[in-house]
């Protein structure tokens, strides 16, 4: 049956006890209104059935077949059909769909139309669902709209203009000059839409951000007025004086103050007031706070107010919102690239939302965390995270032990200290630790360990196995480090027994030690088979009591000296246990059968021995079955004279070493591989003195530094004459050298910080003293000249090389970018790289979009206080005609004057 009201069907949905009721009322009731659509042309009819249609929608059916009846609705001339079908074209359709077409006419009509509601549904729908197609064909609307004298108009004509910039960006400019008309509007509404769409338009063009940073002083006088609460009270939101205009206003204020630290300056005090004066408490308030921080980490602001922001941001970490409490531990990862000492006074807070209720803070927390580390506070951080290792949620331990190994190795500033933290993080997350990191640290245990600590360490192994067997790489390091140094376990112990009194070896029938191999002989013999389920239940029984007794990591750990039988017996155990895996036993027997080499004095342990071995002489795995058959001959009597030579202690495991990621420590930062730090140059005493000579120093100490701390490794790495300092793969480093790598400050760049601010790319801007004035000749032909250095895919870039009286060793490079095909490129961007004896400062591009015909120009500066020769390694991308072209090429043709 068919419900003639959507009351009705609603209704009959509601009573519905089961899913698959509720899929038949669906299935009947749109067989109806198909069947509707097709024999009754009533505008009553349709009405009702698109209603019915919209309720459908919302619980998840598809409802395609109603697209066309919504432009037949969204074409009468009646305002409440207009409405609902408006309304069903937003929902049911998307640009990509051809039949949007077909709703430019009724959209173009409406919009002409002398009732403002019916002019606000057409612009309302364009704003969801306008095409490319669709915003050029209507775009002379829109413009003429948003000249309207009613403010209900404009305002919706500006957010569609939005969608129609956001659909082809190279209709900025006609909207440019009445965006900016708009942003001085009384009515709040147009204000909010006004500044929408100028922060789109600058994103896209590069005359409309000249634009929006000459309104600065406008809208630092329209947010002073918010703030001081002298607009009407009816905009207010919880006490705050319309909390989503301040917003807009600080988002358009980070877009056109990103890069240039004139317009920052203009903003300094009025970002200090807002964060002064605003309670953060609330969620209006809240939301002020944060795009207040955040846009003055975006901008090159002053380094109080930047120490502010932080201090905010680390307050919202105690706020009761999990919402709030999560994009503030988003926004300090990604600070933390360039304001790490104000982030680390956080640190404790941070700590203390790992163990949060809600996983998500429990993850940006755990990231944040890692990030934190350096080589002057890893031993807190390391205990820290530790302790919420085991109780850690399984999908964070495989990458929490991967990072807590990599800044183990990284920062740890001794041997003793580094091997002592892995043992705790095996026998906490064995089962997570990768192969290279197991590996290692049993090389760091056999090529840099003296005997003491070796002593120690198999000590400490022993009695880690001996409470725990489930972590899979602790059983592979600590079997290999007992069998390799089994005589410095007992040492020092009690005087051993020349015979022992008893040594009871577990028999075959011993349910408790059969695995898998030997239950299958047995039924094969014909004997009786354990019943499984209790030898698992033993087993699990056995995993349970180990793991209760985990040692805190406040505590020490334990060492054992234990006699040669007790080795025996703890390896036995390995073998036998189900969780241990085929490799970890093959591990075991190959210690066994290195025991009687390491204690000679006790040649009654070899026959104990040989009875574990006769036991896997017949299993169904080859591998230990190969082993046990091969070992138990080597311990016979025929091959008693080589035996000593064959079990001698074997050198370290060899592995290809593998380099941690460069920002293994914090994920946040992969996203910024290229070139910015957003930071306000530091004046140098020079600055103000004027010393020629000290200002030379001065600028070859900062050259210095910045070869340290490039931010593009990846291209200046290419571009060394000499040899990487850094150790081969597979090559051991010396404590003292993994101290000086962990001592090397990382680089530190912030496109992090620019994907999340949205702020341009920009390099680390170094500040550059005057030089001196009689040292160069300013008249060369060379200078302000075009130096072409790519012509391809339409695309050509030359350079013009210049200079200033006042600065000989830096040189003035514009990069051109002509657009000479027929298609506009998108997406550009510029990466440029010199030699680590010469320093970078490159500008954010005046756009990222070329037009066909037009250009774009870029800034570079380079610093070469050794006037070597100057060599460019340069990386262009951009998309051309839907496709992504990726060049890297060098260019060292300037002549010597230019340098």
């Amino acid at each position: 049956m068919s419900f003639f009201r959507l009351k009705d069907l609603i209704r009959a949905v509601r009573v519905c006890k089961t899913a698959a009721d509720e899929r038949n009322v669906i299935r009947r009731e749109s067989a109806a209104i198909r069947t509707s659509f097709k024999e009754n042309n009533s505008q009553d009819a349709r009405y009702v059935n698109v209603q019915k249609l919209l309720y459908i929608y919302l619980l998840g059916f598809p409802v395609q077949f109603g697209q066309l009846e919504c432009l037949k609705l969204a074409a009468s001339p009646r305002f409440s059909d207009k409405r609902v079908g408006y309304l069903g074209a937003t929902l049911f359709l998307d640009e990509k769909q051809e039949i949007l077409t077909l709703l430019t006419n009724s959209l173009k009509s409406d919009m002409n139309n002398p009732d403002d509601y019916i002019v606000g549904l057409a612009l309302t729908t364009l704003s969801c669902v306008a095409s490319t197609e669709v915003a050029n064909d209507l775009m002379d609307e829109v413009q003429r709209l948003m000249d309207s004298s009613r403010s209900y108009i404009r305002k919706k004509a500006a957010l569609a203009a939005v969608r129609v910039v956001r659909r082809d960006p190279e209709l900025c400019l006609p909207f440019l000059e009445r965006a900016s008309a708009l942003v001085g509007n009384k009515h709040h509404g147009v204000q909010l839409a006004a500044v929408a769409l100028l922060t789109e338009l600058c994103n896209h063009s590069q005359e409309a951000l000249d634009e929006g940073r000459r309104l600065v002083p406008v809208l630092v006088r329209q947010l002073r007025v918010l703030l001081n609460f002298e607009s009407s009270s009816e905009y207010e939101v919880s006490s705050f004086s319309d909390p989503f205009l301040q917003v807009a206003i600080l988002r358009l204020m980070r877009v056109v103050a990103r890069g240039l630290q004139e317009a920052a300056d203009g903003l300094n005090d009025v970002l200090t007031h807002v964060a002064s004066r605003t309670d953060w408490y609330k969620n209006a308030g809240a939301a002020i706070i944060y795009e207040c921080a955040v846009t003055a980490l975006a901008i090159p602001s002053e380094q109080p107010l930047r120490v502010l922001a932080i201090n905010l941001l680390g307050q919202f970490l105690s706020y009761k919102d999990n919402n709030v409490r999560y994009v503030a531990l988003a926004t300090l990862s990604a600070a933390v690239i360039t304001e790490a000492p104000s982030v680390q006074r956080h640190r404790a807070t941070v700590v203390q939302c790992m163990r949060d209720s809600d996983i998500s803070i429990r993850r940006r927390a755990l990231d944040l965390s890692f990030a934190l580390i350096n080589a002057q506070n890893v031993k807190p951080m390391v205990t820290d995270i530790l302790r919420v290792l085991p109780v850690a949620d399984m999908e964070f331990r495989s990458s929490m032990v991967y990072r807590l190994c990599a800044a183990i190795t990284l920062f740890g500033d001794s041997l003793e200290w580094r091997v002592e933290r892995m043992l705790r993080v095996l026998s906490m997350g064995g089962n997570y630790v990768n192969m290279r990191d197991m590996f290692k640290f049993i090389r760091s245990i056999a090529l840099e360990a003296d005997e003491t600590m070796q002593r120690r360490v198999v000590r400490n192994c022993f009695a880690l196995l001996e409470r725990d067997i489930s972590q899979d790489k602790m059983v592979f390091a600590g079997v290999w480090i007992v069998g390799e140094y089994a005589d410095l376990l007992v040492a020092g112990s009690e005087q051993l027994r020349a015979e022992p009194e008893v040594f009871s070896t577990p028999t075959r029938d011993s349910s408790a030690g059969l695995d898998a191999d030997d239950l299958d002989i047995l039924g094969a013999l014909g004997k009786p088979i354990p019943d499984k389920s209790t030898v698992i239940a033993d087993d699990m029984l056995q995993s349970n009591s180990q793991s209760a007794a985990m040692i805190a990591v406040d505590e020490e750990l334990p060492e054992a000296t234990p006699e040669p039988l007790a080795i025996v017996s703890l390896l036995d155990k390995i073998l036998k246990a189900r969780i241990v895996s085929t490799t970890n036993k093959s591990l075991a027997l190959t210690a066994l059968v290195k025991l009687p080499g390491r204690f000679a004095s006790q040649p009654s342990i070899v026959s104990d021995i040989r009875s574990i071995l006769s036991r896997y002489e017949s299993s169904m795995d080859c591998e230990l079955q190969s082993r046990a058959t091969g070992f138990d001959k080597l311990l016979s009597k025929e091959l008693e004279s080589v035996r000593a030579g064959v079990v001698e202690r074997m050198p370290a495991p060899e592995y290809n070493d593998v380099p941690y990621e460069e920002y293994v420590l914090n994920p946040t930062a992969m996203r910024m591989k290229a070139l910015t730090v957003i930071r306000r140059p530091a004046i140098q005493p020079a600055d103000l003195i004027g010393d020629t000579a000290a200002s030379a120093e001065a600028e070859a100490r900062r050259a210095a530094e910045t070869n340290k701390q490039s931010v593009m490794s990846d291209l200046l790495n290419l571009m060394d004459d000499a040899p990487s300092a850094a150790a081969a793969p597979g090559s051991p480093q010396s404590p003292a050298q993994k101290q000086q790598h962990a001592a090397q400050p990382s680089s530190t760049p912030a496109n992090a910080l620019a994907d999340l601010f949205g702020a341009a790319s920009i390099s680390p801007a170094a500040s550059t003293s005057p030089g001196s004035k009689t040292a160069a000749n300013f008249s060369s032909a060379d200078l302000d000249k075009e130096y072409e250095v790519y012509n391809s895919n339409g695309l050509r870039i030359t350079l013009t090389p210049s200079k200033k009286q006042k600065a000989p060793t830096v040189v003035d490079i514009l990069a051109t970018f002509y657009n000479n095909s027929e298609m506009a490129i998108s997406d550009l961007n510029f990466l440029v790289a010199v030699p680590k004896s010469q320093m970078l400062q490159i500008q954010p591009p005046s756009g990222q979009h070329v037009s066909s015909g037009s250009t774009v120009t870029q800034q570079v500066k380079v610093a070469n206080p050794s006037k070597s020769a100057l060599r460019l390694r340069m990386k262009l991308t951009f998309t051309t005609d839907g496709q992504k072209v990726e060049n890297m090429f060098d260019y060292s043709g300037f002549p010597s004057s230019v340098v």
